[in-house]
């Protein structure tokens, strides 16, 4: 972690240089309210204890001093002369954000095909390090193969807690299926399943899924895989408008069996704060009706068919069969998933991770 080189007071805020050159401002009124002592924050729960609303609005540092290795900043405030103190690494990381987090591959298919992010079993079981591994090739590609774990439902489960416990959705909480139409859903058919993203029925769609084959014995069923994210930023750059179309239509999805009719509405492009990807919801199966005026309806669905016509364009995607021990652990906020229709038997299980808790996982494997 990079040391302090310089701390400046500044009328409204303090200026913080870093040893590699890098330069932020902290308001004043902020650093008081995210004081790291005992009299304002809990340090066994981490919760604020210090009223934010009693701060004065026009709060001032009457000193500011950096310790010897750089490493710590106390501030001392004029209006009471309390001091606060801060680490170095805890204001570095509320300027620049975490560090330590895997870059994201976009990719087509082409790209990564004949190299798929891929771990054994053994090694994600022999510790945490194999574990994270796995988790940051999923945080990189959205995807991870996972090969030789045991054909059995009970692997599956303990596989899936060692990253966080398995959320409860309409189709329960750990499955075990195969094409005997226990839900109105394809995926227990053995028809041909074009990519989508699941959940966009569910006001939070699903995180992470894992699909693990027990039995196969038949023909087809390839699994199929797009890069949602580098689907969006190829539209970004090819065709704006569409984007922009895509980012701003909240699109209904809805779930309907006996006794169940669930509907929510997602942007099929949804971006953070900074205008980066964030999570994509397309799922042209599950599409709700909805009505716009007439302008603005056929902009939407020129907008969805050049979405839908990159998802299902070959170059986009990968493909792999998913046989008997092996399983897939992909990000279902980014990477679209399908499945060419089979014969014969085949029989999965597997299940859902929420997103904050894949990364809270990450967080913590990573502190560690």
């Amino acid at each position: 972690m990079q040391g302090v080189k310089l701390v400046k007071t500044q009328d409204k805020s303090l200026t913080v240089e870093w040893l590699d050159g890098r330069m932020a401002q902290f308001p004043y009124f902020w650093l008081r309210d995210h004081c790291r002592e005992p009299e304002s924050l809990n340090q066994d729960t981490l919760q604020r204890e210090v009223d934010t609303f009693s701060i004065p609005e026009d709060i001032r540092a009457e000193t500011a001093t950096l310790s010897g290795d750089g490493s710590k900043i106390a501030v001392t405030w004029a209006h009471d002369g309390f001091v606060s103190g801060y680490e170095a690494a805890f204001l570095r990381e509320m300027a620049f954000g975490p560090e330590g987090r895997v870059k994201r591959k976009l990719w087509r298919g082409g790209d990564i095909q004949e190299d798929l992010p891929e771990y054994d079993f053994a090694d994600i079981q022999a510790g945490d390090k194999g574990l994270l591994s796995m988790l940051e090739g999923v945080e990189k590609y959205g995807f991870a193969v996972i090969n030789g774990l045991p054909t059995n439902v009970d692997a599956t489960r303990d596989f899936i807690t060692r990253i966080a416990y398995i959320r409860e959705t309409i189709f329960g909480g750990l499955w075990d299926f195969s094409a005997n139409m226990a839900h109105s859903d394809t995926a227990y058919t053995t028809a041909d399943i074009g990519p989508h993203t699941d959940g966009t029925y569910s006001f939070d769609s699903p995180g992470l899924q894992l699909l693990h084959c027990l039995a196969f014995d038949g023909e087809g069923g390839i699994s199929v895989f797009a890069d949602g994210f580098k689907i969006a930023e190829t539209i970004r750059e090819e065709d704006p408008e569409a984007f922009r179309i895509l980012t701003e239509v909240a699109v209904p999805g809805h779930y309907l069996e006996e006794g169940v009719h669930l509907i929510a509405r997602h942007r099929i492009i949804n971006l953070d704060d900074d205008g980066e990807l964030e999570q994509i919801c397309f799922n042209n199966f599950d599409r709700a009706p909805f009505l716009l005026d007439e302008a603005r309806m056929m902009q939407f669905y020129n907008a969805l068919r050049r979405f839908h016509d990159l998802a299902y364009d070959p170059a986009m995607q990968v493909r792999f069969q998913l046989v008997p021990g092996k399983a897939v652990l992909f990000d279902n906020w980014r990477v679209l998933h399908a499945r060419t229709a089979y014969t014969g038997f085949r029989h999965l299980a597997g299940g859902y991770v929420n997103r904050e808790d894949f990364e809270s996982r990450l967080r913590v494997l990573r502190k560690a």
